[in-house]
């Protein structure tokens, strides 16, 4: 459109060269074509003349079927609206951005036609943005829809995206209610306490802030990227990307420190984790969850569980749970050791299992072992052999030491499981490391026996992870000679949960 003024100011010897084309908009219905042009707000007003002159002559000089109309627009530089104008901006062309744009980081000054704007950022986002870019984007902006002549400048603000902000879990933001649902919060990951009533993700679909979801994990990424400016310019900074799913997905990124990344690596897919943070447009332009604080939660039964609902169906009892006394106990308990809210007044059932491979779609259970702990102290055991329809692979037999002839005459996993679901209805399901592995195996086992699954699980890799022990891996092997316990035959699916089920109440006891 610079093209029109180009060409006016020729024809006219520069008598229109402080005017702007705005807009030029074309109404089909009427078929009227429109021009807008804007002039300085110090410039007097056009006469009718003018706006005569400048009909004719884009009458003549552009073949336009179409009746022509002239209008003027003073170009104002009032600062409340250019700030109007750079909200507009960055809500038409960064959407992503807009979440940090506030109007105490927000400065512009006028000096007769001069505008100087000043605009702070926060360093996490500006060290992923092309500063320059955003700039003459910015520019260009303005440049249409003023006639003054702008300097931006971008810089850090003092501010950054804290690790931890204990805002108020708010319950109900507005008068609106709020559909929420109950969890158990197991364990805080990052951050403080967080109120376990999470919204359900399909019910936000705009930017709010502090809002409470749950979901379990999925596509954790640990990505790092250097800070480009300000005071920490060169530096390196973590940051988390995930899915959360609760039956609807949102993505989700978190701002890590170094405090926190040993806790974060921990994360698993499939764990099912509580958080607070503020939902934005992100730099991809899509609704994006950005986190503050996060707990490992599980899922609240309610007076009637899963299990509780579905039919009874008859089967052959093939495995028979057998009581433990453990003399041990009673000396210990003696000393009357207290737990955290994991074990203390729960029933847990800590797990194990083994298996023709890794993959859960295509291999088979081959054993599961159990044990069973009321209120801290070890009362029962279920283990049972598993016939699995293929031959178990020779490297795993060397490993498991469980052969074909072992299993050969031991019950399908049709009967095992609906006698491992009897075990451990009502309880707590633990395990190391079956989050990742040993629940996907048992889950889809009961998926093709019709049963269900819905108890809340504990992960002893992720207690351990995310306790004080300061180990080079965190193997179930590595963990128990750490804790100064022991484990005989591992890769046994019982004597792995026994060992299992003595590092989850060494790592539940409560500090005096």
């Amino acid at each position: 459109m610079s093209e029109i003024i180009q060409k006016l100011n020729k024809f006219f010897d520069n008598k229109y060269d402080f005017l702007k084309i705005y807009e030029v908009l074309y109404d089909k219905n009427s078929n009227l074509c429109t021009f807008t042009f804007l002039f300085p707000f110090s410039h007097e007003d056009l006469t009718s003349e003018d706006r005569k002159n400048i009909e004719n002559f884009l009458k003549n000089n552009y073949n336009l079927n179409a009746f022509v109309k002239v209008k003027f627009k003073k170009s104002f530089l009032d600062e409340i609206l250019i700030i109007k104008e750079i909200y507009n901006f960055f809500k038409t062309n960064k959407k992503s951005l807009l979440p940090y744009i506030f109007e105490e980081n927000l400065t512009v000054k006028t000096l007769q036609s001069n505008v100087s704007i000043l605009l702070k950022i926060n360093q996490d986002i500006l060290s992923m943005i092309d500063i320059p870019e955003l700039k003459k984007q910015l520019l260009d902006y303005l440049n249409e829809k003023f006639i003054a002549n702008f300097s931006v400048e971008i810089i850090e603000n003092d501010d950054k995206i804290p690790d931890i902000i204990d805002a108020p879990d708010i319950a109900n933001v507005s008068t609106k209610k709020v559909e929420r649902y109950k969890v158990e919060v197991l364990k805080k990951i990052v951050g403080s306490e967080i109120i376990p009533e999470p919204e359900y993700i399909k019910n936000n679909t705009k930017p709010k802030m502090s809002v409470i979801l749950c979901g379990e994990l999925s596509n954790i990424a640990k990505k790092t990227f250097k800070i480009k400016k300000g005071k920490k310019a060169g530096q390196e900074k973590s940051l988390y990307t995930f899915s959360l799913n609760d039956g609807n997905k949102i993505e989700c990124v978190y701002f890590c420190s170094k405090t926190n990344e040993k806790v974060m690596d921990s994360l698993q897919n499939d764990m099912l984790v509580l958080c607070v943070g503020d939902l934005n447009f992100g730099l991809n332009g899509t609704l994006t969850y950005y986190v503050r604080k996060m707990s490992w939660a599980s899922k609240k039964n309610e007076t009637t569980s899963l299990l509780e609902k579905q039919p009874i169906v008859e089967h052959k009892r093939v495995v028979f749970p057998e009581k433990i006394e453990l003399t041990s106990q009673a000396f210990l308990f003696d000393k009357k050791i207290l737990y955290n809210d994991i074990v203390n007044g729960k029933t847990v059932v800590v797990f194990d299992i083994e298996t023709t491979g890794l993959d859960f779609e295509h291999d088979e259970i081959t054993e599961i072992g159990a044990v069973k702990i009321v209120d801290g102290k070890i009362s029962e055991r279920f283990s049972s052999f598993v016939k699995p329809a293929q031959p178990i692979p020779l490297e795993v037999q060397k490993l498991t030491n469980i052969t074909n002839e072992m299993v050969k005459n031991a019950p399908s996993i049709y009967d095992v499981i609906y006698d491992f679901k009897d075990f451990c209805t009502g309880c707590t399901l633990c395990g190391h490391n079956i989050v990742g592995f040993d629940f996907k195996f048992i889950k889809k086992a009961a998926e093709n026996a019709g049963i269900y699954f819905d108890n809340q699980i504990v992960d002893t890799l992720v207690l351990a992870r995310t306790s004080s022990l300061r180990l080079p891996n965190y193997k179930l092997g590595t963990i128990v000679s750490a804790l100064g316990l022991t484990l005989e035959g591992a890769h046994r699916a019982y004597n792995d949960a026994f060992a299992t089920a003595q590092v989850l109440l060494e790592l539940c006891k409560l500090k005096k």
